[in-house]
């Protein structure tokens, strides 16, 4: 039964594919590539071998889910957890309170996001950069191993990344054309992903601290000259409702805190000390032990989120995984140093950059072992890979002579 309803719904999601792919028919090759091979990876995850990180918090998720489950639906709907991380296992009580236990029910849901992605991907880079852009855009969001692998695993990455992707279509739609109903789109982003982990917030507090203090002159002296029009308005409240949630004490935020809590050297370090466990631990010197440590131990620890396990935290076959994603990691963060001029002249993309950087390093900081750090960059990679996209190359350059001109180029 379990598994009728998993193909039930891989059945539902293959449908839906179909009909985007009949909506934007430009997109319908990588978007059905991008199915294909999800399916072929969560079948093969369920009845052939363990993936990659499909173990611990991943079957630790769906187990609680399955035991809130048996409260029943009604009740599990009273136990509205709020931003944390229990928000993803009380979403799945719920479905399976209501449908039955099924595993790969649930990761056909998380399939489903991960399509969608692509294709918000694709469509965002449209918008910033080109078609020609956005193909390549789309085609290695498909095939990228590490968004295929956590679409089907029943954790939060996929959830997140998809509606911080939102919230960047709309961060993206604002400054280009000032649209009121980007803001909605935007806060509709920032808190769907502040649901499935309520650090993402971080970048929508970004968002109105750049644009409100980008527009504050303008929109004081509108106010102070009694010519009060919506925009003034909107960018005034965006500024205060900044400072109030960031230095009020009394606000606090889950796995930020609050204002004392954020800047207490103290409580740092207990933090980063809790998360240094096991082997996949980032080495004792990147503790961070004082304020001007942050500066230059951060650097590392935005190195080690981005890039490890290097060649030399290899410890077992499954690591292998991690170390071949830093290294496109590496490339990709290559590209977007080569390209930070073109990205920076551009107000869209420079907002994007300075909101992924601020992410890189609060995760940076707060994360202390490889394996964590692998579900956390996913979360945001979508955003580097359009950063990066202009100088990625097309597929076609894995013809010889063309790879070779390339890489000359380089």
């Amino acid at each position: 039964m379990a598994d009728l309803l998993g193909f039930a719904t891989i059945a539902l999601v293959s449908l839906i594919t179909l009909l985007i792919g009949l909506k934007w028919p430009d997109a319908s090759k990588f978007i059905f590539a991008a199915l294909i091979l999800r399916i072929l990876f969560m079948l093969a995850g369920h009845y052939l071998v363990t993936l990659p990180d499909s173990t611990q918090d991943a079957s630790g998720f769906e187990n609680l889910a399955w035991t809130w489950a048996q409260d029943g639906f009604l009740n599990n709907l009273d136990d509205y957890p709020g931003f944390n991380s229990f928000f993803y296992p009380w979403i799945v009580a719920l479905m399976y309170s209501l449908f039955g236990r099924s595993l790969l029910m649930i990761q056909s849901i998380g399939l489903l996001f991960g399509v969608g992605s692509v294709l918000l991907g694709w469509l965002l880079a449209k918008r910033l950069w080109n078609n020609h852009v956005a193909i390549k855009v789309g085609w290695t969001l498909a095939l990228f191993p590490s968004l295929v692998l956590y679409s089907i695993l029943p954790l939060r990455e996929v959830y997140s990344s998809f509606f911080l992707l939102v919230a960047m279509f709309g961060v993206v739609n604002w400054i280009k054309d000032g649209s009121y109903k980007s803001i909605f789109l935007t806060i509709i982003g920032f808190i769907g992903a502040m649901h499935f982990h309520a650090v993402l917030i971080i970048g929508g507090f970004i968002f109105l601290l750049i644009v409100g203090l980008s527009n504050l002159k303008k929109s004081l002296k509108l106010i102070l000259t009694g010519r009060i029009n919506l925009q003034a308005l909107i960018v005034i409240i965006l500024v205060l409702i900044f400072f109030i949630i960031y230095f009020n004490n009394k606000i606090y935020i889950p796995y930020i805190g609050n204002f004392e809590q954020m800047t207490n050297m103290g409580m740092l370090r207990e933090s980063i000390t809790l998360r240094m466990r096991g082997e996949a631990s980032y080495p004792e010197w990147t503790n961070i032990h004082s304020g001007i440590e942050i500066f230059y131990k951060g650097i590392a620890r935005m190195a080690y989120l981005l890039f490890s396990p290097f060649l030399w935290d290899i410890q077992k076959p499954v690591h292998l995984f991690g170390f071949f994603d830093g290294l496109l990691y590496m490339a990709l963060i290559y590209l977007i140093f080569r390209n930070r001029k073109v990205i920076w002249k551009d107000p869209a993309l420079r907002i994007i950059l300075i909101i992924l950087v601020s992410y890189i390093f609060i995760f940076g900081i707060g994360t202390s072992n490889f394996g964590a750090g692998l579900r956390h960059r996913t979360k945001f990679i979508i955003e580097i890979i359009i950063l990066a996209a202009p100088l990625i190359p097309r597929f076609i350059f894995f013809n010889k002579i063309k790879l070779r001109k390339y890489l000359k180029n380089l």
